[in-house]
């Protein structure tokens, strides 16, 4: 299927010594194709996690190695069958705690991208209610250099239940399964960053096509790649925003231009301080730096070319994007996407359309949209009916190097209690200084090249769509109940872990003053939902017919469902059900 195309080469420059000046640069602004860049999952072979001395050996390596895999699956990696991984392991006398040349016999033999291995570093069962946490440090590592290029180190817990008196390893399972979760869902997010050896500069350094704009940090060692070989090792010490200098530590075959330069990615590490255990994330977000050599070469050309960036804020075309869960009218459970036009796009008159890009992806179509918005628009409903998206068109009379934009059939919507992060960017049009003239002589035109281009992605947080808690009672039209000890049921809703019930006098619920809230309680989805003895006599007392309705909402959701009409602050951020109505008993008349 046709995807969105990049636009024409750059032409040849006029000018040998603006040639010299500019050519990396533009090779670090060279046009994409507005489609997102997602590097595919790859294909990962999962060991048995191993667990600290004196913890559950059994239970709790079986429990961890098949939750990450089965949460690694679901975020569109494709992880081997552990029968596969065990039988290789068998044959090749490999035990789970593999060194770097074990990684890579294991993964040659099994043909995949990654090993993935990991530890159960702490468990606690404690408080009342009874609540189970699990530390697990997870590492992905790639098979042909032997470097870890992904992991995360999360701790999970289990939803606390109210009155449970059941065996604390299921307690723990849910733990382990919750800390799985997180751990994909912050593999699956990161980039790892990247960049092209543009050349070598003395004896000693080199120069890099990537700077603090993609992520390259002071002081971040990288990888040198021909292929799949490791060639050699660098460190980077005078990153700009476009390009970076970095100096050679190790070079077995000699670092060359066009070598790919990798980050080694450092794992978070996990410390005990006083019975608490303590994450300690070594990515750190990336710092301003000076201009490299090469940079301030730049400053000249930058004479030429600064006029095209000057007030538009860099390459991020939104700002505070959020995913919220909602309600749509005629679709059910879905996902608002919304943002604000960066300082970038507004000063862009060129802007032709937003993207939005959906986590996990499709694995068949990790890169294509899901969605596109007209440049003035500022959201969109990602809901669970299956769509054609159809790209905005190109504005009419435009003639060089159009772009092929043509539908993307049967996009997949939601699902219902899958969480979802989302990813925005900015399609644009973008006309670069002049290159060249036309005509004999030094006469004639100038000519220009026009590309499209696609901003830097801007990250929502995590949002879940879910349905709308089906209540039970006290059930429609109920008379004569009880203010004094009334008990709510309702149908808990798969994805979510949190509750509340409102009561109000108001059937709209939408005058706040006249609603009472029922605390927050967490309870494992899949169950029935039951609070028990709320007292509304206080609030209530005289009223002739009260309306109450169920929220729900998943923990880790960020900011969480969108506010419903009349909770104007967000307080309250929950999937309502429709509302039930019940009549209060009469109350004897006060003893004199």
């Amino acid at each position: 299927m046709k995807r969105f195309r990049k636009g024409l080469i750059a032409r040849a420059l006029s000018w040998t010594l603006i040639v010299a000046m500019i050519v990396p640069w533009l090779a670090s602004l060279a046009p994409v194709p507005a489609v997102a860049q997602q590097a595919a999952r790859g294909t990962v072979a999962v060991v048995d996690f191993t667990v600290r001395p004196g913890l559950q050996q059994a239970l709790l390596s079986r429990a961890a190695t098949d939750a990450v895999a089965m949460e690694l699956s679901r975020a569109g990696f494709n992880v081997l069958p552990r029968t596969q991984v065990q039988n290789a392991l068998q044959e090749l006398s490999l035990e789970p705690i593999l060194d770097r040349l074990g990684v890579m016999k294991l993964g040659k033999t099994l043909a995949v991208d990654s090993i993935v291995s990991g530890e159960v570093v702490a468990v606690t069962v404690e408080g009342s209610p009874r609540t189970a946490r699990v530390t697990l440090l997870v590492r992905v590592t790639d098979v042909a250099s032997g470097e870890d290029v992904n992991g995360a180190a999360v701790t999970g817990q289990s939803n606390p239940r109210v009155g449970y008196v059941g065996d604390d390893d299921q307690l723990i399972r849910e733990a382990i399964s919750n800390a799985a979760l997180q751990a994909a869902t912050t593999i699956a997010s990161y980039t790892i960053p990247e960049a092209t050896v543009l050349n070598t500069v003395g004896t000693d350094e080199v120069l890099l096509n990537r700077g603090t704009r993609s992520g390259i940090q002071t002081g971040m060692e990288m990888i040198v790649l021909r292929g799949r070989d490791v060639v050699g090792r660098i460190r980077v010490t005078r990153p700009s925003t476009s390009d970076a200098i970095a100096k050679v530590i190790t070079s077995t075959l000699g670092i060359q231009p066009e070598d790919k330069a990798r980050a080694v990615f450092k794992l978070p590490t996990v410390k005990f301080d006083k019975g608490k255990v303590k994450i300690t994330e070594p990515r750190a977000k990336p710092k301003s730096a000076g201009l490299s050599n090469l940079g301030k070469i730049l400053v000249v050309a930058g004479i030429i070319f600064g006029a095209l960036q000057i007030g538009k804020g860099g390459n991020s075309g939104v700002e505070g994007p959020k995913a919220e869960a909602v309600i749509d009218p005629t679709a059910g459970p879905a996902v608002k996407i919304s943002w604000k036009p960066s300082v970038f796009a507004q000063a862009n008159q060129d802007r032709i359309l937003y993207h939005i890009y959906r986590e996990p992806a499709d694995p068949t179509r990790p890169r294509v949209p899901v969605l596109t918005a007209r440049s003035n628009e500022s959201s969109v409903i990602d809901t669970q009916t299956a769509r054609t998206v159809s790209y905005v068109d190109i504005p009419p009379g435009q003639e060089v190097d159009t772009p092929d934009l043509t539908d993307e059939e049967d996009i997949p919507g939601v699902t219902a209690g899958q969480s979802y992060r989302y990813a925005v960017t900015l399609v644009y049009r973008f006309v670069s200084p002049f290159i060249g003239q036309t005509g004999g002589g030094g006469q004639g035109q100038q000519q220009q090249q026009v590309t499209y281009r696609e901003s830097d992605k801007a990250w929502t947080g995590l949002a879940t769509p879910l349905t709308q808690p089906v209540l039970l009672r006290p059930a429609n039209g109920s008379q004569d109940v009880n203010l004094g000890s009334v008990d709510f049921e309702f149908q808990a809703v798969p994805g979510a872990q949190a509750y509340r019930v409102e009561v109000s006098t108001d059937p709209t619920f939408q005058n706040k003053s006249l609603s009472f809230y029922t605390d927050e309680v967490m309870l494992p989805a899949g169950a029935t939902v039951t609070i028990r003895n709320v007292n509304l006599r206080t609030k209530f007392a005289g009223a002739q017919r009260l309306y109450w309705r169920a929220g729900a909402r998943n923990i880790s959701d960020q900011p969480g469902p969108a506010p419903w009409p009349g909770d104007n602050r967000g307080q309250f951020r929950y999937i309502w059900s429709e509302g039930f109505s019940f009549t209060p008993a009469v109350e004897p008349p006060p003893v004199p």
